[in-house]
């Protein structure tokens, strides 16, 4: 995927390493590992990701792996994190591009955009699907949905469909929720998603935003 962000500028993530990065080199490396982890995930699943495949296939000395990834889980913790940084990064931009365009379909909109996400990314698949996220992460997980969800807030105002109100942090965290656990159900056993179930998703999630819509009317 196009949209990434430096996986060590997560502070959960960074208390896993054995070593924080002080150094643009360090940092690279760290980039050239969980890189390296990320193909061997998404072309062998979690099998296939070991200390030592993953110096292999970095190009770098399997000490320098052990330097700051105290066991594989934590390069399962740093990928985890990277995905849910590009969730956000890509929020980021549609919150942008929302106010400056006038969408005919938002919910469509942004759910295609998520789920493509989930389509095109085998290590998220793996991740999320394959039992690979730890306690650290559900936590993590739980404030992303949060920022998701802000985000979305200001999508809905941008768009003219709701007035902003205190009350639209708790509807948008709902949707939000709603949104995620149904994406994740339509790819749970299917790499290209149930097409089904995301098309009721869609439909229920129009009708939830309407109704958004005469609650919050805008002025």
């Amino acid at each position: 995927m196009s949209m990434s962000a430096p996986v060590a500028t997560d502070p959960g993530w960074q208390s896993r390493l054995r070593n924080a990065p002080q150094q643009l080199r360090s940092q690279a490396k760290i980039e050239q590992a969980v890189d390296a982890a990320d193909r061997l995930l998404s072309r062998g699943g979690a099998n296939a990701v070991t200390t030592t495949r993953v110096a292999a296939e970095a190009g770098i000395a399997v000490g320098t792996i052990y330097r700051y990834f105290p066991d594989k889980e934590a390069l399962f913790d740093a990928l985890a994190a990277r995905c849910l940084a590009r969730f956000e990064s890509l929020m980021d931009a549609l919150v942008e591009q929302s106010r400056t365009e006038k969408w005919a379909d938002p919910v469509g909109m942004l759910f295609d955009v998520y789920t493509d996400l989930y389509r095109t990314d085998a290590s998220l698949r793996a991740i999320w699907f394959g039992g690979l996220l730890s306690e650290n992460l559900r936590v993590a997980d739980r404030a992303h949905k949060r920022v998701m969800a802000q985000g979305l807030r200001h999508i809905l105002v941008a768009q003219d469909i709701a007035s902003d109100a205190p009350e639209l942090a708790t509807v948008c965290h709902a949707a939000m929720l709603a949104s995620d656990a149904i994406t994740q159900e339509a790819f749970r056993t299917s790499d290209s998603g149930d097409s089904a179930l995301m098309a009721e998703a869609k439909t229920m999630l129009r009708s939830y935003v309407a109704s958004i819509n005469e609650r919050f009317t805008p002025a």
